[in-house]
C-alpha cells in the first residue's frame, strides 16, 4: 500500500579543490570571501534549524520491537466503501488470530514477523490461504513503507549537517535546500520559523511529495503526521497515489516510539495499526 524511496538522501560530499595554477585577481578574491560567508551563514542556518528537531541519532535510538495489531475491521470496512464488517465475518475470522511482530531498525533492513495460527488437523482452504497471504504482503509493504519514510523526519538526516554541494536560497517567506545526486533530486522548504513544510523527492521516474507536520517534545519537535503525493515525475495522466499517516507515540525508555498508525490510502483504504509490548534497541557507546 506504500510507495518506497531510496534510504539515503542530502549524501554529502567534500567539494573539489580549485586548481592550483589559476591566478586570483583583486575580484577573485572578493567573489571568494563573499562565497565563504554565504556558505557560513548556510551552516550556521543548518545547525540552528537541526538543533529544534529530535533526532533518533542523538537520543541513541538504534531500533526497536513490537507486536502489531491491525484494525482488520476498519481496513475491510474501507474497502467495501464503509459497509459494516459483522463479527463473523470470514475475512476477521481468519485475519484475526495472525500474529505480527515489527523489528524496526533505524539504519534500515527492518524485518516483519507473520505467524497464522497452526491448525495441523483441519484441510487447508485455499480461499483463506490466499487471503493470508495477500494481507501478510500488505502489512509488510505497509509497515516498511511506512518506516522508510518516517524514518529521515527523525533520525537528524532531513536537515544536511554541510551546505556543501546544496542550493539554499531564502525569500521573504521561506528558506528552500536543493540537492541533486546520482539521479536523485531532493527539495526542502523551511518556513522562517525552521519548520519543515515540503519535503519532495524526484528519483527513479517518480516524484513523492511529502507534506511534514511536528509535535513538540522536550527533546524537540517530532514528526506526528505527513501527507504524500505520488506520481511519475514530468506530465503523465496517471493520477497521483495521496497518503495521509498519523502517527502516534507511546514514550519507552524515555524515547518516543510509535504507538499507532492510521494509514489512509485515498481511493484505496484506510489501514490502522496498534503497536505494543514495545523494546528499545540502544546504540553502544
Amino acid at each position: 500500500m506504500l510507495a518506497s524511496i531510496p534510504g539515503a538522501v542530502l549524501a554529502q560530499q567534500s567539494p573539489e579543490p580549485p586548481f592550483a595554477g589559476a591566478p586570483v585577481t583583486k575580484q577573485g578574491k572578493a567573489d571568494s570571501a563573499k562565497a565563504l560567508a554565504a556558505s557560513k551563514a548556510d551552516d550556521e542556518f543548518l545547525a540552528r534549524t537541526a538543533k529544534i528537531y529530535y533526532s533518533t541519532k542523538i537520543a541513541g535510538l538504534d531500533g526497536f520491537d513490537c507486536e502489531v495489531h491491525p484494525d482488520w475491521r476498519t481496513l475491510f470496512s474501507s474497502a467495501d466503501n464503509g459497509a459494516a464488517v459483522p463479527d463473523n465475518d470470514v475475512r476477521l475470522v481468519t485475519m484475526t488470530p495472525v500474529r505480527i511482530a515489527l523489528h524496526a531498525r533505524m539504519r534500515g533492513d527492518s524485518t516483519m514477523d507473520w505467524k497464522p495460527p497452526a491448525h495441523p488437523d483441519k484441510p487447508s482452504d485455499p480461499d483463506a490461504a490466499t487471503m493470508l497471504d495477500r494481507m501478510h504482503q500488505a502489512t509488510e509493504q505497509t509497515l516498511k513503507g511506512f518506516l522508510q519514510f518516517w524514518t529521515p523526519f527523525v533520525d537528524g538526516s532531513a536537515v544536511p549537517a554541510s551546505s556543501a554541494d546544496l542550493k539554499i536560497t531564502r525569500s521573504a517567506a521561506d528558506w528552500t535546500i536543493h540537492a541533486e545526486q546520482n539521479g536523485t533530486q531532493v527539495t526542502e522548504i523551511f518556513s522562517n520559523a525552521m519548520i519543515l513544510q515540503h519535503f519532495n523527492v524526484v528519483t527513479d521516474g517518480m516524484s513523492i511529495k511529502f507534506d511534514p507536520a511536528y509535535q513538540p517534545t522536550e527533546m524537540g519537535l517530532l514528526v506526528n503526521r505527513f501527507d504524500a503525493h505520488i506520481e511519475p515525475a514530468g506530465q503523465s495522466s496517471t493520477p497521483a497515489q495521496v497518503m495521509h499517516v498519523q502517527v502516534v507515540y507511546a514514550t519507552i525508555d524515555g524515547l518516543p516510539i510509535p504507538s499507532r498508525l492510521n494509514v489512509e490510502v485515498v481511493g484505496t483504504g484506510t489501514f490502522n495499526m496498534a503497536l505494543d509490548g514495545c523494546q528499545t534497541l540502544r546504540a553502544s557507546k
